[in-house]
């Protein structure tokens, strides 16, 4: 999927996400509260879902920093920054909050990555998405990308294209990615941006690949800070806030320390003992 963030930036980033349809509660692991627990917490709606506005999202100054290094990455335009995490541990929730707030700086073109992704299927769709019909001869597609790219930038806002779960591409379309990305660089002037988001071990194949950037060491890599203990407690009371819990926490220090023990620090493994703590409280208890 490839889309551009417009005025609709909200409906676009919601996409990037999986909007799971609340099941039966069961013994498995599961995020999803029990309809007894969501009335003794007072709750409109579940509050560890996928599709979380960017306004709604967790915030502290972990985060803030997170986002402020990627952003200037990509103002400065001399490095390849490169998002790092773990499945679970948030990396589209900082994509998104990054979006959201530099979408006025940059004109973001997002793909989500899959293994039948190709980088000549991303320069269709980025102009598929800005004129149509498209060529049909891929040579003519980058040419037009190029020169509906140079239109774009004009206002001085560089364009940024963001690959989340961009471990998923084939050794050979990432490095076809960033000779794409290379040459759009040149076309544009400079005003052109690449993020990769990924798991760790991306970083491993990235000194084969071939790019101006990877050649001079013009990489930087961030990776997702965990929850450690201290940011669970305001993380967990503030997903039940967004999701209409009023009053005091509900996570005693005990709690939170079984928590953060079941947990593994990473905001997915948090939530589901959260909720594994919340339904034995309402629905045992």
């Amino acid at each position: 999927m490839l889309e551009r963030t417009t005025s609709t930036l909200r409906t676009l980033l919601g996409r990037m996400r999986t909007d799971e349809e609340p099941g039966p509660i069961s013994r498995a692991p599961t995020r999803t509260l029990a309809d007894e627990t969501l009335q003794a917490l007072g709750l409109r709606q579940q509050p560890f879902r996928d599709n979380a506005a960017a306004e709604d999202l967790f915030v502290d100054d972990a985060v803030d920093m997170q986002i402020n290094v990627l952003a200037q990455h990509l103002r400065d335009g001399e490095m390849l920054p490169l998002l790092k995490g773990e499945p679970g541990s948030g990396k589209t929730s900082l994509l998104i909050q990054l979006m959201a707030r530099a979408g006025d700086e940059f004109h973001f073109f997002v793909v989500r990555g899959e293994e039948a992704l190709s980088a000549e299927r991303i320069v269709v769709d980025m102009l598929r998405v800005m004129v149509r019909p498209v060529p049909d001869d891929v040579a003519e597609c980058f040419r037009q990308l190029a020169r509906q790219l140079r239109q774009l930038v004009a206002d001085g806002r560089p364009t940024a294209l963001i690959i989340d779960d961009a471990h998923l591409l084939a050794d050979r379309e990432i490095d076809h990615l960033l000779t794409v990305a290379d040459s759009l660089g040149q076309a544009l002037g400079g005003r052109f941006r690449l993020l990769l988001a990924a798991d760790p071990g991306i970083e491993l194949r990235l000194p084969s690949l071939s790019s101006e950037q990877i050649e001079r060491g013009a990489v930087s890599a961030t990776s997702v800070r965990p929850l450690g203990r201290a940011r669970i407690g305001p993380y967990l009371d503030h997903r039940l806030a967004v999701a209409g819990r009023q009053g005091p926490s509900v996570f005693d220090d005990a709690t939170l320390d079984r928590i953060h023990a079941r947990g593994d620090s990473l905001p997915r493994g948090v939530e589901t003992a959260a909720a594994a703590e919340l339904n034995d409280r309402w629905i045992d208890g």
